[in-house]
């Protein structure tokens, strides 16, 4: 499609409402000039972003000038609704946000000739048994449990522990520990038939996420995001969600990060990762060996991007921008060290988020839909605590943390040395009450 460089020009947001997790991008587009427009599913949740961007000025997606309700998977309708909005307009970049949307923004991309992570990044990182096979040499080892077979291919596994997960799940959502045989059987028993699986050789060792901005088939930066699940230190638990993220790890020495920087980059080699933002979990076992969880083709979840915005004093969101835009990009390091917690909680009726002494008032998500603003300090300043929010209403159910949607509330704080920010934690975990009236 030819279009006039003189036509208005126009970013696209695909999972468009997630965008509340990445404040920094429409407002850096708006800057920019560049009309923002957005598709995404049409989702209760999706609804009340909305509804919240159009009566609050100062909401983060505020400035979205049209919004398209299409679901991830109907990448013929994505295509067309991209075409329509290109007549009369230059569309200049697209930006994926969801996971559900990774695939459809490449496509979009490839047609329009925009820069994207490409088709190859985009079909292999939205499911997890071709990760397995494409980058066999970083994955533990795994078979396909396909749909109406699950039990007879299930009974030659011999390696436990084992993780069973289905292949294009997010989220943490269905991604499960099994310690043997009987295990395995009976977790099969619970899930749906119809359903294809995977069950793979259970990798333990500290496990981290890479964030890495790629350019022309290269990183221009890549840093490393510890991460805590409930999991447990010795890898007990049944189930896989992240309850904290810290940026940058600090349990790496200079050595160890360029082990596992160099293993992301040949990751991101064999996916030939063109344009964009990669996010790669990995673990890393005591002796060094690196395990590929996942890779996603996007951003990553929670709040990671807000936690480089504070660690390096710029927000990353701008620099996803300039990649989708191809324009030269850069972006600093981390100059002070953040993390995000989710508290567990007792499962039951959530009555109350309370953290009295800490200056910081609890904000509730679904009051506003939206999460409290941040300003970075600098990198000696003391610490702080720049939020705490409550994820659930009051009067929501509660239930035991099986996915990132069970969890309840969450903080960020930031320091100028890990120690620091260990004292920190130390002070907001004990302030910090989820008030649970049980059942029964």
């Amino acid at each position: 499609m030819t279009t006039s460089q003189t036509e208005p020009e126009a970013v696209v947001l695909l999972g468009a409402m997630l965008g509340g997790r990445y404040p920094e991008l429409v407002p850096a587009a708006l800057r920019r000039g560049l009309t923002v427009l957005g598709i995404d599913a049409d989702t209760p949740r999706a609804r009340r972003f909305d509804q919240a961007r159009r009566e609050q000025p100062e909401h983060p997606l505020a400035g979205i000038a049209e919004l398209a309700w299409l679901p991830g998977d109907r990448h013929e309708e994505i295509v067309q609704q991209v075409l329509g909005w290109a007549e009369g307009r230059r569309i200049a970049a697209v930006v994926p946000f969801g996971e559900d949307y990774v695939e459809a923004t490449a496509l979009v991309a490839d047609l329009l000739g925009l820069p994207a992570p490409g088709l190859r990044a985009a079909r292999v990182c939205r499911n997890k048994l071709l990760q397995r096979r494409y980058l066999a040499d970083w994955s533990p080892r795994s078979v396909l449990l396909p749909a109406g077979a699950h039990a007879s291919r299930a009974e030659d596994w011999t390696h436990f522990p084992a993780v069973l997960k289905p292949l294009d799940g997010q989220a943490s959502w269905g991604v499960e520990r099994v310690d043997g045989g009987p295990e395995l059987a009976a977790a099969l028993a619970e899930r749906d038939p119809a359903e294809a699986l995977l069950v793979e050789e259970l990798a333990l060792g500290h496990e981290v996420s890479v964030e890495s901005l790629v350019q022309y088939g290269e990183p221009v930066f890549a840093a490393i995001t510890g991460k805590r699940t409930n999991e447990g230190a010795d890898g007990e638990a049944r189930w896989f969600v992240e309850l904290g993220h810290t940026v940058p790890d600090p349990e790496f020495d200079q050595a160890g990060r360029e082990a596992l920087l160099a293993v992301n980059a040949e990751v991101l080699a064999r996916l030939d990762f063109q344009d964009g933002i990669a996010h790669a979990e990995y673990r890393v076992a005591p002796d060094g060996t690196v395990r590929l969880m996942e890779i996603a083709a996007r951003a990553g979840g929670d709040n990671i991007l807000t936690l480089y915005h504070l660690a390096t004093g710029a927000p990353l969101e701008e620099a996803v921008l300039t990649v989708a835009l191809g324009e030269p990009t850069e972006y600093p390091q981390p100059r002070r060290f953040v993390r995000q917690v989710y508290p567990e909680h007792t499962p039951g009726v959530l009555k109350d988020v309370t953290a009295p002494g800490l200056g910081t008032e609890v904000s509730w998500l679904a009051e506003r839909w939206m999460w409290p603003a941040v300003k970075p300090l600098g990198a000696h300043d003391p610490a702080a605590v720049h939020m705490i929010v409550a994820g659930r209403a009051k009067g929501d159910e509660l239930a035991p943390i099986r996915a990132s949607s069970d969890r309840s509330a969450m903080y960020v704080i930031d320091a100028p040395t890990p120690a620091e920010l260990d004292a920190v934690q130390a002070r907001v975990d004990a302030a910090l009450t989820v008030e649970v009236e049980p059942r029964g």
